[in-house]
């Protein structure tokens, strides 16, 4: 992170985005996942996040302008809970709210976007396969919605289909979204040992 530091000196940085995040190991309970996949899921989720956002700042506060992008999940900021996801859940949750409640009035603001499924590399065929495709947009498609919506509050949803989504999850009780959630992840969890197994 020094040399990122030092590379960051003298150069105009108007916006930054954080976009990196791993979900693996995936549909499994706490207690089953190995500690050193879950601390590389936090190292990549967190703590890059955090060491990132940090060695930015103090070159927005120079300029006293700038924008962060967090790029959050709807499992955590539209859905009530994301069962055997616990730990993705929670570092897709972590801090922009309050470091927009910090920089707002230096000039800087901090947005987290929250996307629901986009057709990347995270996305699982098996997943994919559950959803209409309207709902799952390449990565370009996203990205254009996403720019868009820089500089427009805090928390956005800025894809269309995504928005919908939201909305309709708002509508039911939140009993019912857990027993949904936790029932569509156990299937999961019979579904990825065979897709490995298939790619070996």
């Amino acid at each position: 992170m020094g040399r990122f530091r030092e590379a960051m000196e003298g150069l105009d940085v108007g916006v930054l985005v954080n976009n990196a995040g791993v979900v693996k190991p995936g549909a499994l309970f706490l207690h089953e996942a190995g500690v050193e996949s879950l601390l590389r899921m936090i190292r990549v989720n967190v703590l890059a996040l955090t060491q990132v956002t940090a060695a930015v700042l103090p070159v927005m506060l120079r300029q006293v302008r700038g924008t962060v992008v967090n790029i959050g999940s709807g499992s955590t900021l539209a859905l009530p809970s994301f069962p055997l996801y616990s730990v993705y859940a929670a570092t897709k949750r972590y801090f922009s709210r309050s470091l927009s409640v910090e920089y707002t009035s230096k000039g800087i603001d901090v947005q987290c976007q929250v996307p629901f499924l986009v057709d990347t590399n995270m996305l699982s065929s098996a997943v994919k396969a559950n959803f209409f495709p309207v709902f799952v947009p390449t990565p370009e498609s996203y990205a254009r919605a996403a720019v868009s919506w820089i500089g427009h509050g805090s928390l956005c949803v800025p894809y269309v289909t995504h928005n919908l989504q939201w909305w309709f999850t708002g509508m039911l009780p939140e009993s019912v979204h857990d027993k949904y959630r936790l029932r569509q992840h156990l299937h999961q969890r019979t579904i990825f040992p065979k897709l490995r197994s298939w790619k070996n």
